[in-house]
């Protein structure tokens, strides 16, 4: 079975950023450390999925059909360091030089795109397996039979196959759960409100015993919800659903999405030679190869690892 890699570009920026030392740079003084980690997971999924197809997705500036719904939407997120921006075009140079297509949508943001390509491909064929890269939990929903997410943890230097098992193992809920539980306990770093005074064991709870937010509410004279907590629900109910609304993925974004034009190993390898030597990248040339074979990492590339904590080998790129 063939697989398909999606990246949730913006996610993996930000982790990138904050995972590696801010005083990488190249010869120019230009800072690189997102590019940099952004990189190295790229090489990463590579040799460890050998995709058939990948393809990117990014978040653009702007308000989203979120912000229609609710104004204050991600309103108390702080501002990232403007170091992280300026990155973002040396990233999508990268991306674009490896001929990865970029799906992305104003007034949408990633998520979005990649649920509407994860739709799209399961409407199509049952011999593609999808792989969502990302360190977000927000994207669990999309998981089902042949959607994985490949997930990193602890900055960029784990990485784990996240399934329906895993979801039900470690947080005993199902993946469409995740939009519920942020209906309920809401979500602090996007402003979603959720429900106040239930927090994620609860919601939690609550999900696991009713299945959905809709079955909740018509059983909230049930005898196992707390007194408190039905007054809760009932005075917060517009706010709960306005906040499912919210947490849930859109899957039908206007993109022309086109798998065969996602399929990877054609590109000018002197270009991305060269992108990596003015980027100061040299352990990444030795790593990446020649990629002699189109559509997977040689052996040779998957026996010369340079993992990305090792901050000495990093420093040495300055």
């Amino acid at each position: 079975m063939e697989k398909l890699v999606l990246i949730d570009g913006n996610a993996i920026i930000h982790r990138a950023y904050h995972a590696l030392p801010k005083t990488m740079s190249n010869r120019k003084g230009e800072q690189t450390n997102a590019v940099y980690g952004f990189t190295t997971t790229i090489i990463k999924v590579l040799e460890d999925l050998k995709p058939a197809y990948i393809a990117a997705s990014f978040d653009l500036a702007g308000p989203t059909f979120r912000h229609e719904h609710y104004k204050e939407y991600k309103a108390t997120r702080v501002k990232a360091d403007q170091e992280l921006y300026d990155q973002i075009p040396r990233v999508k140079e990268i991306v674009e030089t490896m001929n990865i297509p970029i799906y992305e949508k104003q007034g949408f943001e990633a998520d979005d795109a990649i649920g509407t390509i994860v739709r799209k491909i399961q409407e199509t064929s049952n011999n593609i397996q999808t792989y969502i890269v990302s360190g977000d939990k927000d994207i669990y929903q999309l998981v089902n039979g042949n959607v994985f997410v490949y997930s990193l943890r602890k900055g960029l230097s784990q990485m784990q196959v996240v399934d329906h098992d895993t979801i039900q193992r470690e947080y005993g809920l199902d993946p469409l759960d995740f939009i519920d539980l942020k209906a309920l306990a809401g979500d602090a770093s996007d402003n979603i409100p959720g429900v106040p005074g239930v927090g994620p064991k609860t919601a939690t709870t609550l999900i696991q015993k009713f299945d959905t937010l809709e079955n909740l509410y018509e059983n909230l004279d049930d005898d196992s919800i707390k007194p408190r907590i039905r007054d809760l629900l009932s005075t917060h109910k517009e706010q709960a659903f306005m906040s499912q609304k919210l947490a849930t993925i859109h899957r039908d974004v206007p993109i022309d999405f086109d798998l065969e034009k996602c399929r990877f190993g054609e590109y000018d390898k002197d270009k991305l030679k060269s992108l990596f030597e003015e980027l100061g990248f040299m352990s990444l040339l030795r790593r990446f190869g020649s990629m002699e074979e189109k559509s997977k990492i040689p052996d040779q590339v998957r026996n010369d690892r340079t993992e990305v904590q090792n901050k000495d080998e990093q420093l040495k790129l300055l």
